[in-house]
């Protein structure tokens, strides 16, 4: 009678280290592949916003405000202060096929987050081309929670305010006759701007980028150690250089690097600024250009995935951005962030890009020469 063969325990054992070895080296490779499919409908997306920017300014001459004016009517017909106006992503709702949100909104109203309700049905209402399919709301191993509604996309409202404010291709509308004091700093760089005012080329000039969603905890019971990738939804109070200014022109650009430099120095364990909750793209319709650029814009100060600063230019104490702070784009694409550019056309900018150059691709008039390779 012949004896049954089997496998000894140690054949076994090799077999079972051979397969954990090629499962260890085979998911990298699958999280990469997946990761290259989120990275191109990002990519995706972001070129069908930037198509209905295009298409936007082939019907009203320029491109979307960030805000609509203030000063907005009430239900009862009576002029007063919101803070909140419409933002640019409700703007171009018409030239993104979504016609039927673009005309439940009362562009006579509010976002709806302050007295207005009326336009609260198309805030609740999430778009998924707003959405990066990267993002995790993820800080640390723990996923955090946040509204219905939200957007990852934000326009570009320029580069360090100390050299020039406001001179991103999509910014505030001017102060309008009721009163609307939300700016706070104003210049000449305010208004309509269409493809005759991007003298430095729709090319060099970036439109849209990415940042993650507000969610997590007040911002004082969190620190950068903490909060992870995640550092561009809240701001950081910088010790040495604390102050940016206004439009000192190129004499600002030391101003603009110390105050990087003194950012990127900030300690682990420092908390965040203010105390409230981040709030990034929440209210997804909706803006604030003095108190509240974060809901909807970021800016090229800090490289792409820095965490942001808050520069005591800025008077608010809640942490949400003016245009004198730094509040760079993010993302979870490993080593950079995808930007739309004024053109239409999606690059992928990496983390390490020059900071000179990083500046540049931000304003859209001061008429810096960009190599094609330079980023």
């Amino acid at each position: 009678m012949k004896g049954r063969r089997a496998f000894t325990l140690i054949e076994l054992l090799v077999v079972i280290a051979i397969i954990a070895v090629l499962i260890a080296l085979l998911l990298p490779a699958v999280q990469a592949a997946r990761e290259a499919a989120r990275r191109a409908q990002c990519i995706n997306n972001l070129k069908q916003l930037g198509l209905a920017m295009q298409n936007y300014v082939s019907q009203q001459g320029s491109f979307p405000p960030q805000v609509q004016n203030g000063g907005i009517h009430s239900v009862w017909g009576t002029p007063y202060f919101d803070p909140w106006p419409l933002d640019w992503s409700a703007s171009i709702l018409g030239q993104m096929e979504q016609q039927p949100l673009y005309n439940a909104l009362n562009f006579s109203l509010s976002s709806g987050v302050g007295g207005d309700y009326q336009n609260r049905t198309v805030m609740a209402t999430q778009v998924a081309t707003l959405l990066c399919p990267s993002e995790d709301k993820r800080i640390g191993n723990q996923i955090v929670g946040g509204i219905q509604s939200t957007k990852n996309y934000h326009v570009n409202v320029g580069g360090p305010s100390c050299i020039s404010a406001y001179s991103g291709i999509v910014v505030p509308m001017v102060q309008d006759g009721y009163g609307y004091n939300g700016l706070g700093y104003t210049n000449s760089n305010l208004g309509s701007v269409g493809f005759q005012s991007i003298t430095d080329g729709t090319s060099n000039t970036a439109l849209l980028s990415e940042t993650h969603t507000g969610s997590g905890p007040g911002a004082n019971q969190v620190t950068l150690t903490t909060v992870g990738r995640r550092g561009d939804t809240y701001l950081w109070r910088p010790n040495g250089q604390s102050t940016t200014g206004y439009d000192v022109g190129i004499n600002g650009t030391s101003i603009a690097l110390s105050f990087v430099q003194a950012c990127k120095a900030v300690p682990g364990s420092t908390p965040a600024f203010g105390t409230l909750q981040p709030p990034n793209g929440d209210v997804w319709i909706g803006g604030n250009p003095g108190s509240c650029m974060m809901w909807d814009a970021y800016n090229h100060f800090m490289p792409p995935n820095s965490h942001g600063c808050d520069s005591t230019t800025d008077g608010n104490t809640g942490g949400y951005a003016s245009i004198a702070d730094a509040f760079p784009p993010a993302s979870n694409h490993p080593g950079g962030v995808n930007i739309g550019f004024g053109d239409g056309s999606v690059h992928f900018i990496k983390d390490t890009v020059a900071l000179n150059i990083w500046w540049a691709l931000g304003s859209r008039n001061l008429g810096e020469v960009i190599s094609s390779d330079a980023y």
